[in-house]
C-alpha cells in the first residue's frame, strides 16, 4: 500500500443545505493528496442541490442525484459502487472532517496488518444550542473487537476509515432506510480494528439529527441485533450474550424514551421487555423508579422528570 493511496470520501446528502458546503469543503481540504469526494443527494426538498451546483465541474468532486428519496442505505451502497479509492470513509452531510484526518488513517493502516479493515479515531460534537464543541475519548481496541462491539458500540460514528474491499463481504441492507453505525458491527465479524488516538472528525448536534429519533433508533437497532445473531459466522461465545444484549437494549432506550422524550409509553413497554428479559434489572432502583415514573399520569410523570433533571444539575455543579 502506497502512501499516496486514492482514499473516497462518501457523502450521503438530505435537506442539509445550511452544513453540506462545510462537510465538502472538509473533505477537499484533507492533507492526504489522493482524495475523491462522492456527493449522492438522495432527493432534497431544499436548497441543497443549489448548494452542490458550485462544486459542479469540480475535478475531486463526483455529484449524483436520486430521482427520489430512496434512503440513507441505498444511497450509501450507490456511493461505494461509485467509489475508487483503496479506502473509503462516511460523512454525513451535515457534519466535518479535521485536515488531518486521512493521512493519519491511511498511515495507520501502512502499520498494520491485511486482516484490519477499518480504523477509528477520536471525535468532537459540536453542539449547535450553545456553540461548544466537547471533545469525546473512545476505547482503544484493536484487533478482534467483536464481542466488544456487540457489547457496545464504541466506535465514534464518522471516525472510520475502511478498506473498499470491505465492502465485497458487508453491505448496506438496501430494504431498510437507515442502518447508521450498526454496519461497524458487521464488518467486526470479519475484519480486525485499529484506531489513531487523535480527534479527527466532528459531529454537528441539532435539532434535525437522525439519532434523536429514539423510538427510529430503537426498532432499527432490534431488527439488526436480531440479524446480527443469526448469522452463523458471529463467533459462539459472542451469540450466547444474545438475552443480556437485548435486555441491555431494552433498558437503555427505556431510560432514553423516560427522561430524554419523554415518550412514556414507549418507556413502560420498553423497560418492562427489559425486566422480562433480564428479571435481575428489577434490583436496580433506577430501572424501578423509571418504571414507576412511566406509570404516572404524563402531566405528573413530566413534572417529575423535569424536578429530577433539575436535581441532577444541581448535584452535578455542586461536585464542580
Amino acid at each position: 500500500m502506497s502512501s499516496d493511496a486514492l482514499v473516497s470520501i462518501l457523502i450521503p446528502s438530505y435537506n442539509h443545505a445550511p452544513f453540506i458546503a462545510q462537510a465538502i469543503n472538509s473533505a477537499l481540504d484533507q492533507t492526504h493528496p489522493n482524495i475523491e469526494v462522492i456527493v449522492v443527494d438522495d432527493g432534497s426538498t431544499d436548497d441543497t442541490r443549489a448548494v452542490l451546483s458550485a462544486f459542479e465541474g469540480h475535478d475531486r468532486v463526483r455529484i449524483f442525484l436520486n430521482d427520489m428519496n430512496r434512503g440513507h442505505n441505498w444511497t450509501l451502497n450507490k456511493a461505494i459502487d461509485a467509489s475508487r479509492g483503496e479506502f473509503v470513509s462516511f460523512l454525513a452531510s451535515d457534519d466535518w472532517y479535521l485536515p488531518e484526518k486521512t493521512a493519519l488513517q491511511v498511515a495507520r493502516f501502512a502499520a498494520c496488518g491485511p486482516r484490519v479493515g477499518l480504523v477509528y479515531g477520536r471525535g468532537g460534537r459540536y453542539f449547535t444550542s450553545t456553540g461548544k464543541t466537547v471533545l469525546t475519548d473512545v476505547p482503544h481496541h484493536r484487533g478482534d473487537v467483536v464481542a466488544g462491539m456487540v457489547r457496545q458500540q464504541f466506535v465514534y460514528p464518522i471516525t472510520p476509515l475502511i478498506r473498499r474491499s470491505v465492502f465485497d463481504t458487508v453491505r448496506f441492507n438496501p430494504e431498510r432506510r437507515i442502518d447508521g453505525e450498526s454496519i461497524y458491527l458487521w464488518i467486526a465479524i470479519y475484519y480486525e480494528f485499529d484506531f489513531v488516538e487523535d480527534v479527527v472528525a466532528i459531529m454537528r448536534d441539532h435539532p434535525g439529527n437522525l439519532g434523536k429519533n429514539h423510538a427510529e433508533v430503537y426498532e432499527a437497532l432490534l431488527v439488526v441485533f436480531d440479524e446480527l445473531f443469526a448469522n452463523p459466522d458471529l463467533p459462539p461465545e459472542v451469540a450466547r450474550t444474545k438475552p443480556r444484549k437485548f435486555a441491555d437494549l431494552h433498558r437503555t432506550k427505556g431510560l432514553q424514551f423516560v427522561f430524554d422524550s419523554m415518550d412514556f409509553a414507549l418507556g413502560r413497554r420498553a423497560l418492562l421487555r427489559a425486566l422480562r428479559t433480564r428479571p435481575a434489572l428489577a434490583l436496580q432502583p433506577k430501572i424501578v423508579a423509571s418504571l414507576v415514573i412511566a406509570c404516572l399520569p404524563e402531566k405528573l410523570a413530566r413534572r417529575v422528570v423535569m424536578f429530577a433533571k433539575v436535581m441532577l444539575r444541581r448535584a452535578r455543579g455542586a461536585k464542580a
